[in-house]
């Protein structure tokens, strides 16, 4: 088995079913080359028989918990599971380019791979981007879009033709100009190869593969950590001696599900609200310098000019500087 296709999903149907559709268009050959775990982390109801029966039909492994784990602990128990040499992490709201199973195949045993990634931009105030259902408190602004029919996403685009969903998607994982400049500096790094000790940066929560043996060596994400789990995880990968290389033939399009971009600086809910105090206690060097090219990217006002950051490549040169 090539790879392990690993999606946690919670809660988010409509979302899953689109993401579940636009896998059936994969070069690969499900059950043989590659394979699909779906863990289902706590959903209040259980998965439906039309979305278990789109499951099957890729051969999927199904994996339920009763109370939510978290996505760390999510993911783990999916990669335990896993057979695959290589093992490809993807959100429930996600839908992958054809051919990017088989992009993310081609890597070498020591590579961590980040794939590309785009969203749809107006989807984010649909409870269900299959009608149109808004949001609760989002009616008024669903009204405004009329004719609603050009912003819905159904499962036959989902299982049609990459391309058309590409011409309405943008860039980077979150609307707006935070996410696509913090998404064009790692992919740019990353595709130049011109800042490779400051590269777990750009490691990505979806879309992002790591050999099962190295990631069963680290023993997998930190289940501590439910927000930059995936950096914390590429960090110690990379110090170990991986590298992480872009994959740019597997594109991602994120079906999103707020608005705005997520502080990744703010507490989160449950235990993710202690993400940072625990990073820095885990890498108080790489934490530090990580959040100062973030704080540099939003103009806090309270970072001093020397040490604003504005790069990867600036990342490294500090990392260096401070491990001199």
């Amino acid at each position: 088995m090539r790879i392990s296709l690993i999606i946690i999903s919670k809660d988010e149907t409509p979302r899953l079913r689109l993401a579940l559709c636009a896998l059936s268009r994969q070069s690969v050959e499900w059950g043989e080359g590659a394979e699909l775990i779906l863990v289902d982390d706590g959903s209040s109801r259980p998965l439906e028989e039309e979305t278990r029966e789109l499951a099957a039909a890729l051969r999927c492994v199904h994996l339920r918990h009763e109370r939510p784990c978290g996505r760390s602990a999510s993911r783990n128990h999916g990669a335990q599971l896993a057979r695959g040499e290589r093992l490809v992490f993807l959100d429930g709201d996600v839908l992958l380019s054809h051919g990017a199973l088989a992009g993310h195949a081609k890597l070498a045993p020591a590579q961590l791979g980040r794939g590309a990634q785009r969203h749809l931009r107006s989807t984010r105030f649909f409870l269900d981007p299959r009608t149109g259902e808004p949001w609760p408190g989002k009616e008024e602004r669903v009204r405004s879009l009329s004719p609603i029919e050009p912003h819905l996403l159904t499962e036959a685009q989902a299982r049609g033709p990459f391309e058309p969903l590409l011409a309405r998607s943008e860039w980077a994982i979150y609307p707006g100009a935070g996410p696509r400049k913090l998404y064009e500096l790692e992919m740019g790094a990353l595709e130049r190869n011109s800042a490779p000790g400051a590269a777990w940066m750009a490691a990505a929560g979806h879309n992002f593969s790591i050999p099962r043996r190295l990631f069963l060596e680290a023993n997998g994400f930190d289940e501590r950590l439910s927000i930059n789990e995936h950096r914390e995880l590429a960090l110690r990968l990379t110090r170990a001696g991986a590298a992480v290389v872009p994959v740019p033939e597997s594109i991602s399009i994120h079906v999103t599900h707020r608005e705005g971009f997520r502080d990744p600086l703010a507490a989160g809910e449950g235990s993710a609200g202690d993400w940072l105090a625990l990073f820095g206690q885990l890498h108080p060097r790489e934490a530090s310098v990580m959040t100062r090219f973030w704080r540099t990217l939003a103009r806090d006002p309270a970072l001093r000019e020397p040490e604003r950051i504005d790069s990867l490549e600036a990342a490294q040169h500090e990392l260096a500087r401070a491990s001199a």
